[in-house]
């Protein structure tokens, strides 16, 4: 899924996400099948000195067992830009703390990131497109 960033100064930065794992999937040692699937809200607005809510789906797509997700990851690990560095000098992420969250079999759910552009953002990130990965620690549960 896309997340798009825009600085205000009429110049526009964006984020893409990238899902990790076979086909997007984060994938459980010894087993053949996928867990996790991550997917993103889109997001816009976000300029120096603002942050902005990102909205990640965790999809489970096993019919027939729950799955237990103790941490999601998101990584900012490029930018079209050479000068604008994947860092949190340019752009911080401030990820869900909680207990872990139990998927249903065929269901979902929503945890948050807090995206921040600092006010020290560097000049060369205006136009600059930012690239996340998202990855999950999971495991199936009954």
């Amino acid at each position: 899924m896309l997340a798009l960033l825009a600085l205000s100064l009429t110049v526009p930065a964006a984020v893409f996400g990238e899902r990790t794992g076979a086909g997007g999937w984060q994938l459980v040692p010894g087993k053949a099948s996928p867990l996790v699937r991550i997917t993103a809200n889109r997001i816009t607005g976000l300029y120096p000195g603002v942050s902005k809510e990102l909205i990640l789906t965790l999809h489970n797509s096993d019919r027939k067992y729950s799955v237990l997700v103790r941490r999601v990851r998101v990584r900012d690990i490029a930018t079209t830009s050479a000068g604008c560095a994947p860092a949190r000098r340019n752009l911080t992420i401030r990820l869900h703390r909680g207990a872990p969250v139990r998927i249903p079999p065929g269901r979902t759910r929503r945890v948050t990131a807090l995206l921040s552009m600092p006010d020290t953002v560097s000049n060369a990130c205006q136009r600059a497109t930012f690239r996340l990965r998202y990855t999950a620690q999971a495991r199936a549960s009954q």
